[in-house]
């Protein structure tokens, strides 16, 4: 798949950042922006009052990484 703008991908929080997220640590986001068919830049939506924006987002698994969800 390639990403664009709108679409919803998963967003891997750091051990961190995962208190925004009631210490879940993977949290939608939209991509907002798209640099090529692994780097975007996301508004990840929290689960709580807290968004956060993430630029230069890469395909991964990682912390700080994104990644398409599951299918279900």
């Amino acid at each position: 798949m390639k990403p664009s703008i709108g679409r919803i991908v998963m967003y891997r929080l750091s051990e961190s950042d995962r208190w925004q997220n009631n210490g879940q640590p993977v949290a939608a986001a939209v991509v907002t922006a798209v640099w090529g068919d692994t780097c975007v830049n996301l508004r990840v939506l929290c689960d709580g009052p807290h968004t956060e924006w993430k630029t230069s987002a890469v395909l991964g698994n990682e912390p700080g990484q994104w990644s398409w969800p599951e299918r279900a």
